[in-house]
């Protein structure tokens, strides 16, 4: 979260870019990358399941490749899948006044 003076002064900043070009001020608000960002988290998702069920298996059926496959993957999914999230809770966060 933003301290207070940062805030204003993004406020500050995004009222005279209203004023100055309305047009492209409603294009930045219209809330895109929100959708954008469930689709990047449905995505995780599916690949997350995915890399669990080749952990899965790979210890079941004794594939060591599938296991060591889905232990490479989990990781590196589950940090990026924190992240997005992480950064969309700033984003509201910094939203609010």
């Amino acid at each position: 979260m933003l301290p207070h003076r940062d805030r204003s002064a993004l406020r500050k900043i995004e009222e005279e870019l209203a004023a100055s070009d309305p047009v492209f001020a409603a294009k930045l608000s219209e809330g895109g990358p929100p959708t954008q960002s469930r689709r990047w988290q449905a995505i995780l998702v599916g690949a997350e399941v995915t890399a669990l069920l080749m952990l899965v298996f790979g210890l079941m059926a004794g594939e060591t490749g599938w296991f060591l496959w889905g232990l490479v993957a989990v990781p590196p999914l589950v940090w990026a899948h924190r992240s997005l999230l992480r950064r969309g809770r700033e984003r509201t966060a910094d939203d609010q006044p």
